[in-house]
């Protein structure tokens, strides 16, 4: 069996991290990531006694920094030849 040689890619972290979702299948993702996301993170603070405003603020804070994180990871592991230098 054959080794393949080992190549090292290095990755425009800038691009990688800025650039909206721009493929129907990283859309999807995104957005089904962020409704299930807001309903795990609002559920818990909507019988509270916050106000409805700050308890969605609340909720859709940690919602878009997993979501977009969730992102960023996907396509660092599965996209690397476009986000490439």
């Amino acid at each position: 069996m054959e080794k393949r040689p080992v190549v090292h890619v290095s990755l425009d972290l800038q691009k990688i991290f800025l650039t909206p979702p721009n493929t129907r299948k990283e859309q999807i993702t995104c957005l089904v990531l962020m409704l299930m996301l807001f309903v795990l993170f609002f559920a818990p603070i909507c019988f509270s006694a916050l106000h409805p405003v700050k308890a969605v603020l609340l909720a859709s804070a940690p919602t878009l920094s997993l979501s977009w994180g969730w992102l960023v990871l996907m396509r660092a592991l599965f996209r690397k030849g476009d986000f490439s230098k």
